[in-house]
């Protein structure tokens, strides 16, 4: 066996492996899910308490609770037949960056991050400083994780800690000085993000690539033609994943812009559990609100909502699409007297934010007669509530 030949089975083997696994386990039903093992050697590890975000490549996380902490170090075990990239947070307060009355800035600096394949054993080593200087070990996929957060991360860090000095209402600084700092943190950030995306052109085929292409892409760091080039690079190994499906279909969604026709939107998951289809509103406009409980710009916006239904209770319907939990979707549709048509997102192809390229809440997209898309915008406010109004006006005196 040649040198190439073993270095590309050696780099492709925990990956050909999930292939095998995720085709058995469906088929045979009684295959064994892999156990994924997560220990850590960490000094300055304090607190008792951990927690758990873990993606598999869909559009939302899952959060889960740690075990109990062994001999004062983290220990969970899971199974998983796909790979999944996780960020584990520990209760430490010299991690939060607080901002006084402010409430704190979130930043990926305070977390440990892994990616964890089937079968594998992670082991998360380094300290706790004020930042999670703690990096994954055990196989490829966090040797390339590891490399881009060590030299990440510390950036990212460094920039958050400007800005939590600059919101204590008593940092004495002149504003040369304010104007120094602001300076050098926008310095800092186009460094972290010049790191950045030499990583996602370095190692576009990578559980960890692919994860931080997405979060890149919502976060407007590339945009669709990049993200598009980036996919095409990427190992035909990878490409049965989620992470990289679903970045597929948000190029693909892309599609769905003003001018453009929209898909049929159909769903059982519905409130009552009916089903629903966009083709019994052909004829009529129908704005879609894709909203959750948990986002108060959308929960903002229902007034605004509920007069333009009103306005126009002939010609326009209303769909409710939410990413949400749905023990916090049913009262949230109640509290708020949401009289229209819902939907909670779900996967594959009941996954409409992905579909249709969400990458913010609240969204709204209005839908002519015609099928067509007339209007998008994402952030609400009632200015776009009067822009989709006149374009109601608009069509109606046309037609």
């Amino acid at each position: 066996m040649g040198k190439l030949e073993s270095k590309w089975i050696e780099r492709n083997l925990s990956v050909i492996f999930i292939m095998l696994v995720s085709v058995l386990i469906p088929f045979g039903g009684s295959a064994q899910v892999p156990i994924y093992t997560i220990r850590s050697a960490i000094t300055g590890l304090e607190s008792d308490q951990f927690g758990l975000t873990i993606w598999n490549g869909e559009t939302r996380a899952v959060s889960k609770p740690g075990n109990s902490m062994v001999n004062g170090q983290i220990f969970y075990q899971d199974t998983t037949s796909v790979p999944l990239l996780i960020r584990i947070n520990v209760r430490d307060e010299k991690l939060v960056k607080r901002a006084g009355n402010r409430g704190s800035y979130p930043v990926k600096s305070q977390h440990m991050w892994l990616v964890a394949m089937p079968g594998a054993e992670i082991t998360l080593k380094g300290h706790l400083s004020d930042f999670s200087e703690v990096y994954p070990y055990g196989d490829r996929e966090n040797d390339i994780l590891r490399e881009f957060t060590q030299s990440y991360h510390p950036l990212l860090n460094e920039a958050v800690n400007i800005s939590v000095e600059l919101a204590r209402e008593n940092h004495g600084l002149s504003e040369e000085e304010i104007s120094a700092r602001k300076q050098k943190q926008a310095k800092i950030n186009e460094q972290a993000r010049d790191i950045l995306l030499s990583f996602l052109d370095e190692h576009p085929s990578s559980i960890a690539g692919l994860y931080f292409m997405g979060d890149s892409y919502i976060r407007d760091y590339l945009d669709t033609e990049t993200l598009s080039a980036l996919l095409d690079r990427v190992d035909v190994s990878y490409r049965n994943t989620i992470f990289y499906q679903s970045l597929k279909s948000r190029v693909e969604a892309d599609a769905y812009q003003v001018g453009k026709m929209i898909f049929e939107i159909k769903s059982e998951r519905t409130p009552d559990q009916t089903h629903f289809s966009t083709a019994q509103w052909k004829g009529k406009f129908y704005l879609i609100d894709f909203w959750g409980s948990w986002c108060m710009p959308c929960i903002a916006d229902f007034p605004y909502l509920k007069a333009l239904k009103s306005k126009f209770p002939e010609r326009l319907q209303v769909l409710g699409i939410a990413s949400d939990r749905e023990e916090a979707w049913r009262p949230a549709i109640d509290q708020h007297g949401l009289d229209w048509q819902h939907i909670l997102i779900g996967s594959g192809d009941q996954d409409f934010a992905t579909r249709l390229n969400v990458t913010g809440y609240p969204t709204k997209i209005l839908v002519d007669p015609d099928g067509m898309i007339v209007y998008r915008g994402s952030g609400g406010g009632e200015k776009s509530f009067l822009e989709m109004a006149e374009i109601i006006e608009t069509y109606d005196n046309k037609n």
